[in-house]
């Protein structure tokens, strides 16, 4: 199975990507995005982001940033697939991912939620205020008054 680098002139990250894949004896196929914007438009509005490079491996789709980090951490990926490869994803199971995906990504903003309110509390903590006691002005003769009645 070929790997797909979608990629753009000009563009180091992808220079840097294809030159660690040739490094690596990586077996690919360059697709330069302005020379096939009908492909890359497809799978943009599939995949929901347009960065370069993408990579696509069989059904897989990886992202900068978001599917991996670096060059080596993409060698890596592309390693363990080729070790370990997956099956071809049936459309119930494509469903079952999304319904995955968008639990974790519902927990995940609650635990953002969670962090924010925490931070708030925390912010709120340190910038109000603690209030003094009002500590009464007491004058000389209602000491003396206080001392005499005792």
């Amino acid at each position: 199975m070929k790997i797909k680098v979608y990629s753009q002139s000009h563009c180091k990250y992808c220079d840097n990507i294809k030159k660690v894949l040739d490094e690596n004896k990586v077996d690919y196929e360059t697709i330069e995005i302005d020379d096939n914007r009908d492909e890359w438009n497809e799978l943009t509005r599939i995949i929901g982001v347009g960065m370069t490079p993408t990579i696509k491996y069989g059904e897989e789709v990886w992202v900068p940033s978001r599917d991996f980090r670096s060059p080596e951490e993409l060698i890596k990926r592309i390693e363990y697939i080729k070790e370990y490869p997956l099956p071809i994803t049936t459309q119930d199971e494509k469903i079952e991912m999304i319904l995955n995906a968008t639990k974790n990504l519902a927990m995940s903003m609650n635990n953002l939620n969670l962090s924010l309110t925490n931070i708030h509390q925390k912010v709120n903590q340190l910038t109000t205020p603690t209030p003094t006691p009002i500590v009464k002005n007491e004058t000389k003769e209602e000491v003396k008054e206080e001392t005499t009645s005792n």
